[in-house]
């Protein structure tokens, strides 16, 4: 028989490396073909490193000298007996019978077999390597892959449902270790995983909601050695990292813990393997203990990575990104005085006014710039239980005749007020202090009047309770934009501001179906926050007030 090359899936350790393994330390390597020559083909200690070898090596070309040797003719001798053991099934005869059979007549069938499939009496000399120098079995065919050819290789395997339906059968099929090494072997051989899942969801439309499943299960079997522990839900469900960035975090993780385990002939042939954390739970749970809010977050995000693959967001780059700063700086020159127009923020003014236009026949929905916006009350950063409000009403009393009455001096310490709270550095959901006295009971303390109750449950509970506003601008009953228009450019960081504040475990208040659907709509990913939904639009936190055991959650996340 011409000792044809293999093919490129019979190249691979676990195909021909798998069917070598069978058989390398045998005395006698089949029951129904007599080969002939020297075996076994590796010693009792060799097969043993033969066969850790071909488990952590993708291509029989990559292992050492002498394995390779040992691969290639044992994959060859494996080959022939499964030939042979068709051949005889082709002919009604099964391998138990062949076996029963005179030596006369097995001579026979091997006769008949041979001459069949083109086998010659060579084809059955089988010889054990000795140096270098020993030529590899030509079924082997050219050992130089090139690395494209590789990558291919991979492409294709990865992109599978095995590697990304957690659902699907053959997800378990195939081992974690297995999976994570394939995955960064493509990498390593330049392939893109995003590449690789966009082709995917074309490809499998109807499963392609589990990748960011899969993503997170693969992140943190790496780093804790379990699929399903509390590092998959925080990433999944609680920081709520989008396809991309769990891709992205995935690609540096598999980057840094591949490593070459062998590595032979100069650094030509190599085997290797993928570094999992199987006690990394443990380790991450004591880590944690010894670092604050933010540092453990971050931690728990990006474990123990020299290079982060994504910017996430803190307490940090929400201060510095705050849109409302710029107004509020400008709020500051004019010794905390209204601006005369337009107090908004630059960027969200076209949208106002196009709004305004389009409401110009219906003055209740009219948003109010000659007053300033009021985008956040209390300390959100830092806040425990945070009420998602739709945006602050507007009074001509109250916004307009009563801040005429104040002096000046009046007008500047409620205007500070404002912009500290613009500024996200309000301390307390109302103004309170000795230095402070109301200048309006209707419009000063709305908050403490509906906070009275939970205070009295919880001492101190007025500065870990805020208040988000959808849309920062006043107006008499709120509208909201046309869906053409898209989202003001405030409510981008109002967004940015949720999501952070849900991978904290704050606990969010929201008034009727309204209010959620338009927040839900806003940040999809409030669906897996903690939420309470108040009986009534009022927005006092009571335990009548709040349906399902609402208060009680918000009692426990005040006194956390």
């Amino acid at each position: 028989m011409e000792k044809s090359g293999l093919s490129t899936r019979d190249r691979m350790c676990s195909v021909a490396g798998g069917m070598a393994g069978l058989l390398v330390d045998r005395e006698i390597p089949s029951r129904l073909i007599p080969f002939r020559g020297e075996f076994p083909l590796l010693d009792m200690i060799e097969a043993r490193r033969f066969r850790e070898a071909i488990r952590s090596t993708m291509w029989i070309e990559d292992l050492p000298p002498k394995f390779l040797y040992a691969a290639a003719e044992g994959s060859r001798i494996a080959r022939l007996e499964r030939e042979f053991r068709h051949y005889l099934s082709r002919n009604g005869l099964k391998s138990g019978d062949f076996e029963k059979l005179e030596d006369a007549e097995k001579s026979e069938w091997l006769r008949w077999w041979m001459e069949a499939d083109s086998v010659s009496a060579d084809d059955l000399v089988v010889k054990k390597y000795r140096d270098e120098a020993t030529p590899v079995s030509k079924s082997l065919g050219d050992p130089a892959m090139p690395v494209a050819e590789k990558r291919e290789i991979y492409d294709d395997l990865v992109a599978r449902r095995a590697y990304w339906d957690d659902l699907c059968f053959e997800f378990g099929r195939v081992s974690w270790e297995k999976k994570l090494l394939n995955l960064a072997l493509y990498i390593h051989y330049g392939g893109d995983l995003e590449v690789v899942l966009a082709r995917y969801k074309e490809n499998h439309p109807d499963y392609a909601d589990r990748i960011p499943h899969s993503l997170a299960y693969y992140i943190s079997y790496l780093r804790t050695g379990e699929a399903t522990s509390v590092l998959h839900y925080f990433l999944l469900e609680r920081v709520c990292l989008s396809e991309g960035q769990l891709t992205a975090l995935l690609t540096a993780e598999l980057r840094e813990r591949l490593e070459e385990v062998f590595c032979w002939d100069g650094g030509t042939n190599s085997a290797w393997t993928i570094g999992i954390d199987y006690r990394g739970e443990e380790k991450m749970d004591e880590i944690i203990t010894t670092l604050d809010i933010e540092r453990g977050r971050e931690y728990l995000i990006f474990g123990n990575l020299t290079i982060k693959p994504f910017i996430m967001e803190t307490k940090e780059t929400l201060l510095k990104e705050n849109p409302w700063r710029v107004l509020a700086e400008k709020i500051e020159k004019n010794g905390y005085m209204r601006l005369e127009k337009l107090n908004a923020y630059a960027d969200d003014i076209p949208f106002i006014e196009e709004f305004n236009e389009r409401t110009k026949n219906e003055p209740e929905y009219q948003l109010h710039t000659e007053i300033l916006p009021y985008p956040f009350i209390g300390d959100v950063l830092d806040a425990r239980v945070v009420l998602l409000m739709s945006n602050p009403g507007y009074k001509v009393s109250s916004n307009i005749e009563a801040h005429e009455k104040m002096s000046d001096e009046e007008k500047r310490f409620v205007i500070r007020a404002q912009t500290q709270a613009m500024l996200l550095e309000d301390r307390a959901i109302f103004y309170s202090g000795p230095e402070y006295k109301p200048f309006n009971d209707e419009q000063d303390w709305y908050w403490a009047k509906k906070t009275r109750i939970i205070r009295e449950a919880v001492p101190g509970a007025e500065t870990k309770i805020a208040a988000v506003q959808l849309m920062a601008y006043h107006s008499r009953r709120y509208k909201p934009f046309p869906a053409k228009m898209g989202l003001l450019p405030s409510q981008e960081y109002t967004k940015r501001l949720i999501k952070y504040l849900i991978a904290k475990d704050v606990v969010f208040v929201y008034r009727g179906s309204k209010n959620k659907a338009r927040w839900f709509d806003l940040v999809p990913e409030l669906e897996n926050a903690t939420c309470v939904e108040l009986s009534s639009r009022n927005a006092c936190l009571s335990e009548k007030n709040c349906k399902d055991g609402g208060f009680e959650k918000i009692k426990a996340a005040l006194t956390e």
